[in-house]
């Protein structure tokens, strides 16, 4: 258990969700009531922010939970909830824009108006629709609004679709097939697939300064990052301007969000630049307490220094996402 030995600084956390009671996400609704964080999740107040105050968390990154709004007016109405909780609490809230990923040019548009209108600091979208992946060549529209807004990019598992579930069903029980296509595995191994999607199709090529961002540990990336580069340097991936391992160093972020070890911390710290990690909880899906507690063990555990512990901390989401914390 961590002692109290290293007082904590500033601390965001980047990976926060809410619920609009606005939107009909029946899937995403049935695992909150499972959970039995109800009245956390829909809750971007008084509440959210006693409990930030009760582990010294100083700002959340709102974003809306996973699962798809095909209405481009749904998505606008959850922003303008965003926006209002912001503004409500400037010093407490930054906000994720919520996205119409069917509809890439809604998105691109979207995107936009939520950067240049409401202030927010980039995007939290769903992995796929409806099992498309955004590596096409209609999605370039989107990445280009985002590349040149200088908006991030946070890339968050999905739900699968029933033609995926077929995947992982086997001689075992309906549940342990849920666990395997959800947050167990399959939704990682999904979003980590994804990110190699995009650099296949040569969309990181075409938009060189674009931003993704990672959760849970880069969703595994990290531990296959030296096979994954050799691969790019031996295999023919096509005809791409640069091999992973560029794209890895300067077009991924990751977050530490749902994972409370410190091993997927170790591994990632031996491969990937400091700058590149920071932290996040997975809040009202992961308590806030853990979150804390895993970072007053990571310090103790010396992985750190200092200074890196801060980076990770806020010092890195303050640089990507631009924010304005309170003195």
């Amino acid at each position: 258990m961590a002692s109290e030995k290293y007082s904590l600084p500033p601390i965001v956390a980047l990976e926060e969700h809410f619920l609009s009671k606005n939107t009909e996400m029946r899937q995403f609704k049935a695992i909150v009531a499972e959970m039995g964080v109800e009245s956390k999740v829909f809750d971007v107040g008084a509440q959210r922010i006693a409990d930030m105050d009760a582990v010294g968390l100083s700002m959340q990154v709102l974003s809306h939970g996973a699962g798809f709004a095909d209405d481009p007016r749904v998505c606008s109405m959850i922003n303008d909830e965003i926006a209002a909780a912001v503004k409500a609490n400037p010093s407490r809230f930054a906000g994720f824009a919520f996205l119409p990923m069917a509809q890439p040019q809604k998105a691109a548009d979207e995107l936009r108006r939520c950067i240049r209108d409401l202030g927010f600091c980039g995007a939290l979208i769903d992995n796929h629709v409806d099992g498309v992946y955004f590596e096409g060549p209609q999605y370039d529209v989107f990445w280009s609004a985002a590349e040149s807004l200088d908006a991030p990019i946070y890339l968050h598992p999905a739900f699968a679709t029933d033609k995926m579930m077929e995947w992982y069903k086997g001689a075992y029980s309906t549940g342990a097939a849920n666990c395997m296509a959800m947050a167990t595995f399959g939704w990682h191994f999904d979003t980590a697939t994804h990110v190699l999607r995009l650099y296949a199709s040569g969309v990181f090529d075409r938009f060189p300064k674009l931003k993704i961002i990672l959760g849970h540990f880069g969703e595994s990336l990290p531990f296959w990052k030296e096979r994954i580069v050799k691969s790019s340097e031996t295999q023919p991936w096509g005809d791409l301007k640069r091999l992973f391992n560029r794209v890895y160093d300067e077009n991924l972020w990751f977050t530490t969000s749902g994972v409370y070890e410190l091993g997927p911390m170790a591994c990632m710290l031996r491969n990937t630049r400091m700058d590149r990690i920071m932290f996040s909880i997975d809040y009202p899906f992961a308590p806030m307490e853990l979150g804390i507690k895993w970072l007053k063990e990571l310090r103790e555990s010396g992985l750190v220094d200092q200074e890196q512990f801060e980076m990770v901390c806020y010092r890195n989401a303050k640089d990507l996402l631009g924010l304005n914390l309170p003195k």
